[in-house]
């Protein structure tokens, strides 16, 4: 299997949901904190781990690895940290929800061509940032993103609304299967 790596003159933005968390509501009746906070189940931590090891056989390299602050998140963005070898930040833009603009450009300014980077965040923001990139849709979510999935995402020129090419998509069961 060939693994994907951007051209010299692209880019690749690789998509990932956060793996498996408990429910909301009993997370907030049985702790009172806020959902921010809200872990992993010990399920979704052993199918990252999996999913995460699926993904390396898929993605060259990893020149930056981005999470929302969430917890939930950023424990899936730490398992694909373990396998990669590369530290996950949380920068100011993936706090949800996110803005498309904001993130555009932000992204625009941080990932040089040739560079790899993945990006791990929640629902509804992926779905809607992959509708909107993909196909300029307005808020429609043509490409739901499943807890633990991953897609790719091609870029040649700027990373704006209908010009990114959506180069794989997998489900988090795709990659454990890898």
């Amino acid at each position: 299997m060939k693994k994907t790596a951007p051209a010299p003159d692209t880019r690749l933005l690789v998509l990932v949901r956060h793996a498996q968390a408990g429910d909301a509501e009993r997370f907030w009746q049985e702790t009172g904190r806020p959902d921010r906070e809200r872990p992993l189940t010990g399920e979704g931590r052993k199918r990252n781990e999996a999913a995460a090891s699926g993904l390396s056989r898929l993605v060259a390299r990893v020149d930056h690895l981005w999470s929302s602050p969430y917890t939930r998140a950023w424990q899936t963005a730490q398992g694909i940290a373990e396998v990669f070898g590369r530290p996950a930040e949380a920068p100011d833009p993936l706090e949800p929800p996110w803005r498309l603009q904001t993130l555009s450009d932000w992204l625009e300014s941080q990932v040089a061509r040739g560079e790899t980077a993945i990006l791990v965040g929640h629902e509804p923001d992926l779905s809607t940032l992959l509708g909107k990139w993909l196909c300029g849709a307005g808020g429609r979510a043509p490409v739901p993103m499943e807890k633990g999935a991953a897609c790719a995402l091609q870029v040649s020129g700027r990373i704006a609304p209908g010009t990114l090419e959506l180069v794989w998509k997998l489900p988090q069961y795709g990659l454990r299967r890898l």
